[in-house]
């Protein structure tokens, strides 16, 4: 026996766990050659958000990712943001998610894994987050959730033939992220500076 088979006895998953440790690794690495205190606190906010949060949340439209992802891509170029929401926004959790695998998830919705239609709204979000960061950051969020949800109700309505819109989630989403920003507005202003 080789010592692949000595290997996959001890460690069963290794090559899962290898790709996740991977995984880990290039984004601490993105967020070291980025540098800077807005994507070090955007990167903590996406991981509490969809790795711990996110599997106990029971109030539907409560998250943080959306604040994460507006304030980097006020603060760096379009580059730096796509790739902040590749790894960080999308990949990173999927990797943690892997790891701790489904342990204490409360949340019937919750998903491992948020590749998809998910994904292409944060890509475009960020789109016109670059175009409209000279703007406050209280319109931004407000402009970006109302996109967001144009979209997401767009894509509901050609895929699903008795869509039903969820009224309350957006109430408390956009009301949540206001109240947010709202409330962390002299760090955030000193942050974005």
């Amino acid at each position: 026996m080789g010592g692949r088979g000595i290997l996959s006895k001890i460690f069963p998953d290794w090559r899962k766990d290898f790709f996740c440790v991977l995984i880990l690794f290039l984004s601490v690495l993105l967020v070291y050659l980025v540098g800077g205190m807005v994507i070090v606190f955007a990167s903590l906010i996406v991981i509490f958000d969809r790795c711990l949060f996110g599997r106990v949340k029971i109030i539907s439209g409560i998250e943080f990712s959306t604040l994460a992802v507006v304030m980097v891509a006020m603060k760096y170029d379009l580059v730096v943001s796509v790739l902040f929401c590749a790894l960080v926004v999308h990949i990173l959790p999927a990797a943690i998610n892997m790891i701790i695998g489904e342990k204490f998830i409360i949340n019937k919705a919750f998903k491992m894994v948020r590749l998809g239609f998910g994904a292409i709204v944060t890509f475009t979000s960020v789109l016109v987050i670059y175009f409209l960061k000279e703007l406050d950051i209280l319109i931004v969020v407000f402009i970006v959730l109302v996109f967001a949800h144009i979209l997401y109700t767009v894509k509901g309505k050609i895929m699903q033939t008795n869509y039903v819109l969820n009224c309350p989630g957006i109430i408390v989403n956009f009301l949540f992220n206001i109240a947010l920003v709202l409330f962390f507005y002299p760090v955030l202003v000193q942050l974005l500076v």
